[in-house]
């Protein structure tokens, strides 16, 4: 056999070709996607990140705010100082944006001690200083201000400049509260930068510590403030992205503020942003103090000036705002934040495995045409095959009747045939050659006209028997039936069958047909007709034992054009059309057309057609 033309090889070198692109495209896309997943968490970390600062900053100058609106800064002593709180207080309800975040005022003076040792300040009474006992919630502060007290009383004289905190305010977390201690350095240690020397450096001149002054914070106040502040920072149009906690940094924990109501166990577990709410250093606190860069209104200033005149205290002076650091030795506040869909870990994995299906899916879908169309073509490479086959096998079919004719006619028409007994055979063998072109061409025909449009059939009662013995009748003068046993066996009493009179007699035509032509050297064919059990149907099976049919091609022996490997070797001659236009005839009358066949033993084929006075359904086809 010659070996196939190289073009047969193109298709598939095509699809080898475009497998090996869609893996590429596999691997870049997967690679990609990694890159793109590595960049977006990169991303939503550093936009938490700013998230996370602009939350701080912005909580931080509401306590500027507060800080900065209670801070006044004694050149001397005088009652005009301390009355001063109560202007700031009367100022602070009446102009501050959040007046409620201030509970209640103290002010603790050691230069005129009392009985209980605190002054609360009532801005509704003329700025009055009322003594009055030491709240319990404030028990801890006041602790910490008699150690402050009895350290600064047990001072040597002449120390350093003390300490950056002892200007800064205190931010009490369990109370909550802010707290500062006062003190006098004298008139005009803070202007000496003119005079050519550092502020705030050379001999320290001698302080006195005047009191402290406690501003208690409402706790209400501070949790709204919480919630607008995660709402800014942490939310979009469809709600919080991530869950938020302010919570104490103790080993409790204790929650201050959650934007979730009912936070589960893995809500906040691991966060992924944690950090103090609070500055811990002044380099710190003086960048939240700033603000976010190039937006110098936001940054906090002094603007009010209290009854004694233009009394700036040392860092006003300076142009900066208060000065805040969590108390020393504290649980300072721990902002945590985390993606309500889990950590940023896992909300990027699960964006980058949808964004991998759908590249994925995208990929596949292309594989899938792509399978299609190699399908396709390989389907009409076949079908155009086929069709050659079928012009070459149905000339070859009708040559030959049509040459047997010819010549048949010829010796007619020249004389050669005179006597009466050869023109008789010659009539015979005319009318023979004619109805087997016939039938032929009936069969194409019928095969087209099945193609164009579904065939209608005229069911009515037809005898089984009756049919049978038409059909042998009308193939038994054909050549194909000479040297034939054909044994019938049918039931007595076998009922009528719902039928096309004419579709079922070509159909079994066309399996008798089959039969002689695929016996062989057996020649012998069975026709059986007999009730299924169980069902209200009649089973008509035509035998033979002849070549057979090899099992790989008998799914296939009902496809228009389809020809066995044992025909094709045999030489049998034939178009492929008898057992397809059979097998749509039988359903085509509500039946079903079945073949079992062993190769080199014979084949059988089974119509089933359901009984003329059974309202069956039709029978379901086989593969």
């Amino acid at each position: 056999m010659a070996p196939p033309p190289k073009r047969a090889f193109l298709p598939m070198a095509l699809v080898v070709v475009l497998a090996a692109v869609l893996v590429l495209l596999a691997v870049l896309q997967y690679r990609w996607s990694l890159e793109i997943s590595r960049a977006e968490q990169t991303r939503i970390a550093a936009s938490l990140n700013n998230s996370v600062n602009e939350f701080r900053q912005a909580f931080y100058r509401e306590l500027v705010q507060v800080s900065t609106a209670f801070s006044n800064e004694p050149e001397a002593g005088g009652e005009d100082f301390w009355l001063g709180f109560a202007e700031r207080y009367r100022d602070w309800t009446r102009t501050a944006a959040r007046p409620d975040l201030v509970a209640r005022v103290f002010v603790m003076r050691t230069d005129k001690p009392h009985a209980s040792g605190l002054l609360r300040l009532d801005p509704s009474n003329e700025g009055s200083l009322d003594p009055v006992a030491w709240p319990p919630e404030l028990a801890s502060l006041k602790h910490m201000i008699e150690e402050r007290l009895d350290a600064e009383s047990h001072r040597p004289p002449g120390p350093p400049l003390p300490e950056l905190r002892s200007f800064a305010w205190t931010m009490e977390e369990d109370i909550p509260a802010l707290v500062r201690p006062i003190f006098n350095f004298g008139r005009g240690y803070w202007r000496r930068d003119a005079a050519g020397a550092p502020p705030g450096q050379g001999p320290a001149p001698p302080r006195t510590l005047l009191g402290f002054v406690i501003v208690e914070l409402d706790r209400g106040a501070l949790d709204r403030l919480l919630g607008e502040l995660a709402q800014r920072y942490f939310a979009g149009p469809d709600g919080f992205i991530y869950n938020v906690a302010v919570v104490s940094g103790a080993a409790n924990g204790k929650i201050i503020y959650r934007s979730d109501a009912q936070p589960t166990a893995q809500a906040l577990n691991p966060p992924d942003a944690r950090v103090a709410l609070l500055p811990v250093t002044g380099a710190e606190n003086r960048a939240l103090e700033a603000g976010p860069p190039g937006n110098p209104a936001e940054r906090p200033r002094m603007q009010r000036r209290s009854r004694a005149g233009a009394n700036r205290g040392p860092f006003l002076a300076r142009g900066r705002g208060a000065l805040i650091l969590p108390a020393p030795g504290a649980d300072p506040w721990i902002l945590l934040a985390r993606h309500k869909s889990g950590s940023l870990e896992a909300v990027v994995a699960a964006e980058r495995t949808r964004n991998l299906l759908l590249s994925f899916g995208v990929l596949l879908l292309l594989a899938v045409s792509m399978a299609l169309i190699v399908l396709s073509a390989q389907r009409a490479r076949r079908l155009a095959r086929l069709q050659m086959e079928f012009v070459a096998g149905v000339s070859h079919e009708l040559r030959t009747p049509v040459t047997v004719i010819c010549s048949a006619a010829d010796n007619l028409a020249e004389g050669f045939v005179g006597a009466k007994d050869q023109v008789k055979e010659y009539g015979v063998l005319i009318r023979n050659q004619g109805r087997r072109l016939a039938g032929m061409i009936e069969q194409i025909l019928h095969f087209a006209a099945g193609q164009a449009r579904a065939a209608n059939y005229e069911l009515a009662p037809v005898a089984v028997p009756e049919a049978i013995a038409a059909v042998l009748a009308s193939v038994s003068d054909l050549p194909e039936a000479a040297g034939f046993t054909v044994e019938r066996e049918i039931d007595p009493g076998l009922p009528p069958v719902q039928a096309d009179a004419a579709a079922l007699s070509r159909c079994l035509e066309n399996l008798v047909l089959n039969a002689f032509k695929y016996s062989a050297e057996n020649r012998w064919v069975r026709i059986r007709a007999a009730k299924a059990k169980g069902s209200p149907h009649v089973r008509i099976s035509v035998e033979d034992r002849g070549v057979g049919i090899d099992p790989a091609d008998l799914p296939h022996i009902f496809e228009p054009f389809y020809r066995g490997k044992a025909a094709q070797a045999a030489q049998i001659h034939g178009a492929g059309l008898g057992l397809s236009l059979a097998r749509d005839m039988a359903e085509g009358m509500g039946g079903r057309l079945e073949a079992e066949s062993e190769l080199g033993r014979g084949s059988t084929f089974t119509m089933e057609l359901r009984v003329a006075e059974a309202a069956a359904e039709p029978l379901p086809r086989t593969a």
